[in-house]
């Protein structure tokens, strides 16, 4: 016998792990982002309309943003 799936569960997800977390209470947003920590950034960087040449400027600006908190 066949057994279909369960009509009124969701399951909006293609990722079988992130489901996982979402049903284990985590949040989807917080998946996506450390997700993507991992993943090299190419420069030029465009976040935000601000452009990004170099690692070093991505840097610099980072470390200047942390300093004005």
């Amino acid at each position: 016998m066949i057994s279909l799936p369960n009509p009124t569960s969701k399951m909006t997800h293609n990722n079988p792990y992130v489901q996982t977390l979402i049903e284990m209470g985590y949040d989807e947003a917080d998946c996506q982002t450390v997700a993507a920590a991992g993943v090299k950034k190419q420069f030029p960087l465009n976040i935000h309309g601000r452009i990004f040449n170099t690692q070093e400027e991505y840097d610099e600006a980072l470390a200047d943003f942390i300093n004005g908190l």
